[in-house]
C-alpha cells in the first residue's frame, strides 16, 4: 500500500497514474470532473498504453458541470481508434445524489491495483491541489479487486450512464453552457425536459421503425432520384462559361421550385427568395464549381470558404451551401437548415446554434459528424435519408 499526494515530482497523482498505465493491460477510471487541463496531462500516457494493446474503460460525471465537453469529445475521438476502449457520461438522474468518485483500477493478468482517494482529472487534482489517495496493490481473486471492479461495472450498466456518443454529449454540452451563466447557483444535476430524456438511440430507432418500411424505402429512393437529377443541372451550371441569367433561371426553378414546377430540394426558403439570387448567376456558377471541385475535401475548410463566397450572392445563405454540398457528396456533408435544427436544438437538447448563418466551419463539421453518428445508430443510409428523417420529426412536432 502507498499514500499518494501531490508532494513533488516523484509523488503526485500524474506520474502514479502513469507508471501503473505503462504495465496495465486493463484501466478503469471513475472520476467525477474531467478536465482538459488533466487530460492533457495524461493523455500522453493514456494513447501509449493504448497503442500497446491497452484497454481503457472512463466515466465521468456531469455534476455542477464541471466535466468539459472538449475533454469529453478528445476523448471519444481519440477511441475511435481503438474500439475496446470506451467512454461514458454518469446520467445524474437522481437529484441530491451526486457522482462523486474518484477511482483508477489497473489490471495485468493476475495484479491488479486500485488508486482511490481525491484526485479529479484535472490540473489541480492530478498535480496542483492537496489531493490524497491510497495505491492498493492485489490480485484478481482477492475481496477488495472484487468490490472494487464489480462497482465500477455497476456504475456504466445503461441504468446509470450512456455511452458517450457525440448525441449524448452535445446534449451535456447544452448544460454546460447554461451553467456557466449561472454557475453562482451551483445546481448539481442538469436540468432535462421529459422529451429530452427520451432523445436517445433506442427511441429514435423506435420512431424511425413504426414507419411503413415500404414507403420509407420508395420515399429515399424519390429523394435519391432527385438529388442525382439536382446534380445534372447544377454541373450544366458549373460547366457553362456563357451563362446567362435567361439560362440560369428556370436551372434554379427546377432546383427551389416555381408557381409552375416542384422542386428537386425541398426548403421554403429556397423557393420564397429564389428571384433575389436570380441576377447573381455567375457567383452562385462560381460557388457551385468550388464545392464541385472540392466535394472530397475537408468539410470544415469547404463550408468557411463557401460561407465567403455566398455573401456575393443576395438571398442566398448558409442553406444553399449545404444543399449544394449534400449534392455532391450525400456522405459526408449533410443538409442543414431550420427543420433539422430545430428538433436536436428542441427536442434532443443538442447544443447546437440556432441558427444556420452563424454556423463556422467547426462547427459545420461537428453538425455533419452528429448526423453521420445518428445515421450509423439508426442504420440509415445517407445524408439524404437522415434528412428525410428530420424533416418528419419537424412536421410531426410542428402539427
Amino acid at each position: 500500500m502507498k499514500f499518494i499526494a501531490n508532494i513533488d515530482k516523484t509523488n503526485n497523482h500524474l506520474t502514479t497514474i502513469e507508471r501503473e498505465l505503462e504495465t496495465s493491460e486493463q484501466a478503469y477510471f471513475a472520476i467525477a470532473f474531467l478536465k482538459i487541463s488533466g487530460l492533457k496531462n495524461l493523455l500522453k500516457a493514456i494513447k501509449k498504453n493504448l497503442k500497446s494493446g491497452g484497454q481503457l474503460t472512463i466515466v465521468a460525471g456531469q455534476n455542477f458541470a464541471l466535466t468539459e465537453p472538449k475533454a469529453l469529445k478528445e476523448l471519444r475521438k481519440l477511441f475511435q481508434s481503438y474500439p475496446t476502449s470506451k467512454l461514458y457520461l454518469e446520467k445524474t438522474n437522481i437529484q441530491n445524489n451526486v457522482f462523486h468518485p474518484k477511482l483508477y483500477l489497473f489490471k495485468t493478468k493476475n495484479k491488479t491495483s486500485i488508486i482511490s482517494g481525491s484526485a479529479n482529472i484535472t490540473q489541480g487534482g492530478l498535480l496542483n491541489n492537496k489531493e490524497t489517495s491510497l495505491l492498493v496493490n492485489c490480485r484478481t481473486s482477492e475481496k477488495v479487486w472484487i468490490d472494487a471492479i464489480n462497482y465500477f461495472n455497476s456504475l456504466i450498466i445503461p441504468e446509470n450512464s450512456d455511452e458517450a456518443t457525440l448525441l449524448v454529449i452535445k446534449q451535456y454540452e447544452t448544460f454546460f453552457e447554461q451553467q456557466k451563466q449561472h454557475n453562482k447557483k451551483a445546481k448539481s444535476n442538469p436540468t432535462k425536459t421529459k422529451t429530452q430524456l427520451t432523445f436517445d438511440y433506442i427511441n429514435l430507432l423506435k420512431h424511425y421503425k413504426k414507419f411503413d418500411d415500404l414507403e420509407r424505402q420508395e420515399a429515399y429512393k424519390e429523394k435519391l432520384s432527385n438529388y442525382k437529377k439536382a446534380k445534372k443541372i447544377l454541373n450544366s451550371i458549373a460547366d457553362n462559361s456563357n451563362l446567362t441569367q435567361k439560362q440560369f433561371e428556370p436551372l434554379l426553378d427546377q432546383l427551389v421550385g416555381s408557381k409552375d414546377d416542384y422542386n428537386l430540394w425541398h426548403s421554403g426558403s429556397l423557393y420564397r427568395l429564389r428571384r433575389s439570387v436570380y441576377p447573381y448567376y455567375k457567383e452562385f456558377r462560381d460557388l457551385v464549381r468550388y464545392i464541385r471541385d472540392n466535394k472530397n475535401k475537408s468539410t470544415e475548410i469547404v463550408f468557411d470558404n463557401a460561407k465567403i463566397k455566398v455573401k456575393l450572392i443576395e438571398g442566398a445563405a448558409v442553406n444553399y451551401i449545404t444543399e449544394i454540398m449534400m449534392t455532391y457528396n450525400n456522405n459526408d456533408f449533410a443538409n442543414m437548415n431550420k427543420n433539422p435544427l430545430t428538433v436536436l436544438r428542441e427536442e434532443g437538447g443538442v447544443n447546437l446554434k440556432a441558427h444556420s448563418s452563424s454556423f463556422k466551419g467547426v462547427d459545420y463539421a461537428e453538425y455533419c459528424e452528429l448526423i453521420e453518428e445518428i445515421s450509423a445508430k439508426l442504420g440509415l443510409n445517407d445524408m439524404l435519408e437522415a434528412d428525410s428523417f428530420f424533416n418528419e420529426i419537424y412536421w410531426e412536432i410542428e402539427i
